[in-house]
């Protein structure tokens, strides 16, 4: 792509804004926006496709504003990208209005052959959300999958910061300019993003960051992904819109179920009622991908499970029988079972050392799946329970 080219479409977002869905209206008329551009004021309205207001802005904004608007980015070290460029994700343009022009401060990834998940969910996360978000992060980009979010407060930034503590590859999609000081307090966070990966945005590089423009933002965040992740949200949050805005593109939605009792629970239960994936553990989400990527799964370790191999060794060392400790594990469960929710204490009273399929933990508690998966995240949350393959559990005095 010449810049001469860029200059075209940078005239066409400063004139149709952000989120457009015309841009691609525009191709199914002309071969490309320089024929757009050279058909002039007349044939624009005679398409019957533009408000008063748009044909305003078309007229009046020149291709030397768009030139001055590529110039003064790039001067700063930040690369314009748009769809006829080489390095525009073809993923993202498949959406419905993809972004006229991507500002990118480090190196975007190759989309098209490496996998991305985006991850969201609610600013006000609680910790275990916060951790969970984490190490499933973690987890993922070990498995060779970019990370993308938001890079707000709360999920977002453990999304990327777990991300990053394995030197994966990150990219934070903003909701304005990329000079803009918008979270300051993340601005550490965004330079490392950018050495492992990149910043985004489809507004100009100080443009502020007003409320309209995240939903806006939104569907690049989860046009970049081959699915969404949602990590505590409420009932009418941006996580949602997002969510939502998966699957209208298309996109796999996997959700991590929430205790009832959480203030941020109601959201990502309704996606799991709704058909979103239950997520409890990575592979949920990496064996929807295995056979179309090369992920390596035997990367997948965290400090959590280097932590618990090395308890595991320890305690057999110490029980050269291996005979499980009943009446230790029971004390145990007695107290915990203090502080776990009521499906979550029932859960627990059901499970032996011997895997049980969820279908059979069903008809021995009388709950749903969802309120058992659920439970299971409360219980692995407190390292009482072990996840084996096929949706089995059990005590973790079995491996």
């Amino acid at each position: 792509m010449t810049e001469d080219g860029k200059i075209y479409w940078a005239w066409l977002q400063l004139s149709l804004g952000a989120g457009s869905f015309k841009p691609k209206r525009i191709l199914s008329y002309f071969p490309d926006i320089p024929s757009f551009y050279d058909a002039g004021p007349t044939q624009w309205r005679s398409m019957g496709l533009f408000t008063p207001k748009e044909l305003k802005q078309l007229s009046q904004n020149t291709l030397e504003d768009g030139k001055i608007l590529i110039d003064s980015s790039e001067e700063k070290g930040i690369q314009t990208i748009t769809p006829d460029c080489k390095a525009y994700p073809k993923r993202l343009y498949q959406i419905d209005n993809p972004p006229c022009m991507l500002y990118v401060k480090g190196t975007l990834p190759n989309l098209d052959e490496q996998p991305a998940l985006a991850v969201v969910g609610t600013r006000n996360a609680t910790t275990s959300g916060k951790q969970i978000t984490y190490d499933l992060s973690m987890q993922l980009a070990q498995a060779g999958m970019v990370i993308v979010s938001g890079g707000a407060k709360g999920i977002d930034t453990a999304a990327h910061q777990g991300a990053l503590q394995v030197n994966g590859t990150s990219v934070c999609v903003l909701g304005c300019g990329i000079h803009y000081p918008y979270l300051m307090e993340n601005e550490s966070m965004r330079r490392s993003i950018a050495e492992h990966g990149a910043i985004i945005s489809e507004f100009p590089i100080t443009k502020p960051a007003f409320k309209h423009h995240f939903p806006i933002r939104n569907r690049i965040i989860s046009g970049l992904s081959v699915g969404v992740l949602v990590v505590e949200a409420a009932e009418r949050s941006g996580s949602l819109i997002t969510a939502r805005t998966a699957l209208e593109q298309n996109r796999d939605v996997f959700a991590v179920p929430c205790g009832i009792y959480n203030p941020v629970s109601e959201g990502v239960n309704n996606l799991i009622k709704a058909g979103a994936k239950p997520v409890t553990k990575v592979q949920d989400i990496l064996e929807e991908y295995t056979s179309t990527y090369l992920l390596q799964l035997e990367q997948l370790k965290t400090e959590s499970q280097f932590k618990k191999k090395e308890e595991q060794i320890l305690y057999q060392k110490s029980r050269p029988d291996k005979v499980f400790d009943e009446k230790a594990t029971t004390e145990k469960h007695r107290e915990l079972k203090e502080q776990l929710s009521q499906d979550g204490a029932l859960l627990l009273s059901k499970l032996s050392t011997e895997p049980v399929h969820i279908e059979q933990l069903e008809e021995l508690t009388g709950l749903s799946a969802q309120r058992i998966l659920i439970a299971v995240t409360e219980l692995e949350l407190c390292d009482a329970i072990f996840s084996h393959s096929g949706r089995r559990y059990s005590l973790p005095g079995q491996v």
